[in-house]
């Protein structure tokens, strides 16, 4: 694997960290500039970002960054977060990418941390589990799979928004939350009303911090170990509904929890056996990485793009046609979301692609695509068993090439140049979502240009797979992807891993 030079960005609401790291599967040379956050100025908390880029003096290959919520990381903005007043909308993967034209990987804080400790950390050996950020605020990021599950934007997983109780301390604007009873910036706030009236040495501190009551818990004072067992509850009552919801196999929890283990760890496990029928499947345990989990959360991002990485290494000559590429993508992933279906065209060997890609797209290729509980509940009831776990999420795709009655019938009775034509109008006049994908190597064949013409005054999206020259299909098509070479079997060999590579993607983000 080549070797990357990474810039990590992490921004949270006190300071921001830079860090630079190579990475060829594991990273390494990992060097770490810090400064404090203007929460309200984003230009001067960018502009500190550059310089402490600048002062590396290394490459920019990649950007991984993490923020906290509320953020859309498919949008790659930050949306109003309340550690971040003046980041409202922010567009920072757009600055980022402006900045250095590079790939930017977007997660949020919990997601990243999550994604760094199963991947380097204690979780390594799991494919389902969570990650608990339990610091000063607290978040959790889900690993399901053996992949981070992020949600529709970026913000699954935010079991810290809910609430444990009608009533009781604020976390993220919410009273009774998970955040408001176990953060630990909120713990020493709760604390104090517990305090009152109570004899502890708690009282002789000024500003109470957690650690603080650690410390005092540690040395015997009965109301600091009270409030240490009133969050391994909470904290117990968290990691239950966690396990009821999914069935982990795994919790690793960071932060707090491995300072203060002596603390909490027994508590934590009597509440939750008390709480979750999952109880007895599923293992607590502290983050592994630990006080080296802000380096690689805040680099991990580039995990997201190791297939694609991979694929452009594989192929350096199809480097020039990545935008396209990864554009194809977006379409095709939006007319999925939109309940649009794809029909795809080609002539001989295309022909034969055609089919292929119609096979990897309406079967699983190399995810697991189980269908939703409320459609399985409905196909399991109309067999009287359960049959569901047979059948898969389809990409809906149709090639248009294997109808062999109609394509046979129309080019006698009608026209051979309208075959695929006549199909696009018969599946997509009313679908505007629908996409065409045509493949021909000489970007000329008459029958798919036919089909993209028709497409295009349908109002559909067209992606076309080509040889190097310029086309009819390079001009009709909305996206068009030029295999390099010119002769029809060496184009043909290009065809392949594009159309691969294309499934492998879609299939992550359906």
């Amino acid at each position: 694997m080549k070797r990357y030079s990474v810039i990590g960005i992490s921004i949270g609401g006190t300071k921001t960290a830079v860090t630079h790291a190579f990475y060829d599967g594991i990273f390494s040379k990992i060097e770490k500039k810090v400064f404090s956050t203007n929460p309200n100025n984003p230009k001067e908390v960018m502009e500190n970002i550059f310089k402490c880029v600048e002062d590396f003096s290394y490459p920019v290959d990649v950007i991984s960054l993490a923020t906290g919520g509320p953020q859309d990381t498919k949008k790659g903005l930050l949306l109003k977060p309340p550690h971040l007043p003046g980041f409202d909308n922010f567009p920072i993967v757009k600055i980022l990418k402006d900045k250095y034209q590079c790939d930017v990987y977007y997660l949020n804080d919990a997601d990243a941390c999550a994604l760094a400790e199963f991947k380097f950390g204690a979780g390594k050996a799991y494919k389902n589990g969570a990650y608990l950020t339990f610091g000063t605020g607290f978040g959790s990021g889900l690993i399901l799979g053996g992949k981070l599950y992020a949600g529709n934007n970026g913000m699954a997983g935010e079991i810290g928004h809910v609430r444990l109780s009608d009533n009781g301390p604020v976390g993220y604007g919410k009273a009774g939350s998970v955040e408001g009873f176990i953060a630990g910036g909120n713990i020493p706030l709760w604390a104090k009303e517990l305090i009152q009236n109570k004899e502890t040495n708690l009282h002789k501190y000024n500003q109470l911090t957690t650690k603080d009551i650690a410390y005092e818990a540690r040395n015997g004072d009965k109301v600091a170990i009270e409030i240490f067992d009133k969050v391994a509850e909470r904290l117990g009552e968290t990691i239950s509904i966690l396990l009821d919801l999914l069935n982990l196999e795994v919790v690793i929890v960071g932060g707090i929890y491995p300072r203060c283990l002596d603390l909490l760890e027994k508590k934590v496990k009597e509440s939750v056996k008390k709480n979750s029928i999952n109880f007895d499947v599923c293992k607590i345990i502290p983050s592994e990485l630990n006080e080296q989990i802000d380096d690689y959360s805040s680099l991990v991002g580039i995990l997201l793009g190791e297939d694609m990485k991979t694929f452009y290494e594989r192929y350096p000559q199809l480097e020039s046609q990545k935008d396209n590429i990864e554009e194809a993508i977006n379409v095709l992933e939006n007319c999925f979301k939109n309940n649009g279906k794809i029909l795809v065209c080609g002539n001989g060997g295309s022909s034969s692609d055609a089919a292929h890609i119609t096979g990897e797209l309406m079967k699983n290729f190399r995810e697991k695509r189980p269908l939703n509980e409320k459609l399985a509940q409905k196909i399991n009831k109309e067999f009287d068993e359960e049959v569901s776990n047979k059948l898969q999420v389809g990409i809906p795709c149709i090639d248009l090439t294997s109808q062999t009655a109609l394509l046979t019938a129309f080019a006698n009775d009608v026209d051979p140049d309208y075959i695929f034509a006549q199909q696009v109008v018969g599946y997509s006049k009313d679908n505007p979502h629908d996409v065409v994908l045509a493949l021909s190597t000489s970007g000329n064949s008459k029958n798919v240009v036919n089909a993209v013409k028709v497409a295009k005054a349908l109002g559909l999206k067209t992606i076309s797979l080509t040889g190097k020259n310029d086309s009819l299909l390079s001009k009709l098509s909305t996206i068009c992807i030029k295999a390099p070479g010119t002769e029809v079997f060496k184009v043909q060999e290009y065809h392949l891993p594009i159309y691969h590579y294309i499934c492998i993607e879609l299939e992550k983000r359906i």
